[in-house]
């Protein structure tokens, strides 16, 4: 990063671009995530390149790769940031999704909005993809047409879609289905009928008593 007649620059795609904003500035094992502007073209970062050794060269390139691998399984989606290229192996450059987190945007959400977000997990699952973290509400965003997108995938596992890892991938995706319905109670309860309310309800109580939950929520958070 620098700087230049008080505007700060990063090089990308070897051109230099505005830095539009700073989503994120994480110490060490973390990734800065930033939106970068050129001739009004917008591109996210996902920056290890600054970060200490170990995550420069060895938990960075692997963190990137593992998500660069998801987004082309999931490439053609709406609603999913496409993977546009590397920087040294360490620093990801995905699609901008003009829009907002939905605990920012909830205002904002389209009729349908939750509608098309369950097909878009459906199309995710369809490809061996499950998210398993869309009940972190920094994962879901509401584009400035009210239409749902679904981001950060580097958390995310891929089961092939064989006879062997067919059912695990069923049982599994209810906990990507749940999570949306979740959001769904809490920002459209008057959409939801009982039936679902109920099964957010019991999907609570089964995650608090899963003996793995915490590890999951470590796991997670070294992970963003």
């Amino acid at each position: 990063m620098i700087e230049e007649q008080g505007r700060k620059l990063v090089r990308l795609l070897g051109k230099e671009w505005n830095i539009h904003r700073i989503i994120a500035t994480r110490k060490s094992m973390k990734p800065d995530i930033l939106i970068a502007e050129n001739d009004g073209e917008f591109i996210v970062a996902k920056d290890f390149r600054n970060k200490i050794w170990l995550a420069r060269s060895f938990w960075g390139p692997l963190n990137i790769m593992y998500e660069k691998f998801i987004l082309q399984k999931l490439k053609g989606i709406t609603g999913i940031p496409e993977f546009i290229g590397l920087e040294d192996y360490n620093c990801l450059l995905l699609s901008y999704i003009d829009g907002d987190i939905i605990k920012k945007s909830c205002q904002n959400i389209a009729p349908g909005y939750f509608d098309r977000i369950f097909n878009i997990v459906e199309e995710i699952h369809a490809r061996g993809v499950l998210h398993l973290d869309l009940g972190h509400k920094s994962n879901i965003m509401v584009r400035k047409n009210g239409n749902p997108a679904i981001i950060d995938f580097n958390t995310s596992i891929y089961l092939p879609l064989n006879s062997f890892f067919s059912p695990i991938l069923r049982l599994l995706s209810k906990i990507d289905t749940t999570s949306i319905m979740r959001l769904k109670v809490k920002f459209r309860p008057q959409e939801t009928t009982f039936s679902e309310r109920q099964q957010v309800k019991k999907f609570l109580l089964i995650r608090k008593l899963w003996i793995f939950d915490k590890i999951s929520r470590r796991i997670t958070s070294v992970s963003k």
